[in-house]
């Protein structure tokens, strides 16, 4: 048996590998939350926006117990990155309750691929805003486009 090497490269593909995984787990938890989110505001007849905020106060709480220690090296951020982080939360709250108060007046068939257009949205932002840290490539948009037209095909092919 080899020792591992630990060179540039090797972490980078580990990186990128541990990155997959957790994108992949975000989207099982995104998927979940959207089945979970249309059981509640239909079988229960409670508020898509009393849903949603219960959701987001759940995950703040999460969240706040899992980064703790790092949260006060946040607070001395330059201002502008607090900037960023306030307007992400804003994005991410209010795709939440957009996503809820849709899965309160349209099916989940309907309402999941149509949120499932949110990488190109992403992919749109990172090549105007991202373009020195991020290459973007005619592959990475085909791969999305490809994505986002199989999930499509795929939640209205069992509707």
């Amino acid at each position: 048996m080899q020792p591992t090497r630990f060179t540039r490269k090797g972490l980078l593909q580990n990186q990128v590998l541990l990155g997959s995984f957790a994108a992949i787990l975000a989207a099982v938890c995104y998927g979940s939350s959207q089945f979970l989110a249309r059981q509640i505001v239909k079988n229960q007849d409670l508020p898509s926006l009393v849903v949603a905020t219960f959701a987001l106060l759940t995950g703040f709480v999460l969240l706040a117990l899992l980064s703790w220690k790092n949260i006060r090296e946040d607070r001395r951020a330059p201002r502008k990155a607090l900037l960023l982080m306030t307007l992400a939360g804003f994005a991410a709250s209010m795709g939440v309750a957009f996503n809820y108060t849709a899965l309160s007046l349209a099916p989940v068939v309907v309402v999941a691929p149509i949120s499932a257009a949110s990488p190109l949205i992403s992919l749109t932002l990172a090549n105007l805003f991202l373009h020195r840290l991020e290459r973007i490539t005619l592959r990475i948009w085909l791969g999305a486009v490809l994505v986002v037209g199989g999930v499509i095909l795929v939640v209205l092919g069992t509707a």
